[in-house]
């Protein structure tokens, strides 16, 4: 009788263990704004693979295309007199990259200059399903700091 009291205790916490493992986590919020606000400035920022980029692109920005290595692209914008916000500004953007086993790498942004627009573009290699935190520093021409951080998960574009 001992043993069958002892084989059904060990069951009910087994089942009790299973329970809390089982459990959903509850939900976090995930800002789904691609940019930060501060003050009169808006910080758009977004990455993707450079193998997104045509090849002729790539040549002339002296980027490398591959579906292992990110392109993270920062643009700075100062709102308007409407409320609105203009085209990507003249800045200076730095930043770092750090995996979830601390590994920290530094950002080497580029800067972008269109016609009508100024954008940065930072190279980084990843590996498949790796997390990155991203620590962006930006100063505005007028010497505004802003500082946004983000995280992404990669994932190798197999396509």
């Amino acid at each position: 009788m001992t043993i069958l009291r002892g084989l059904i205790t060990c069951f009910c916490l087994s089942l009790s263990l299973l329970a809390q493992a089982t459990e959903v986590p509850d939900a976090k919020r995930i800002d789904q704004n691609p940019w930060f606000d501060s003050g009169n400035y808006r910080v758009h920022f977004s990455t993707f693979t450079s193998d997104f980029l045509q090849p002729n692109t790539a040549a002339g920005l002296q980027l490398t295309r591959a579906k292992d290595q990110l392109l993270i692209n920062i643009a700075i914008t100062e709102k308007t007199a409407d409320g609105s916000y203009g085209m990507g500004q003249k800045a200076t953007v730095t930043g770092t990259a750090t995996n979830l086993m601390q590994q920290m790498k530094s950002l080497t942004f580029i800067e972008v200059k269109e016609p009508s627009a100024t954008y940065y573009l930072a190279p980084l290699r990843f590996t498949n399903e790796e997390t990155i935190h991203f620590n962006i520093n930006v100063v505005s021409g007028k010497g505004e700091t802003l500082n946004l951080t983000f995280t992404r998960t990669l994932y190798v574009n197999n396509q």
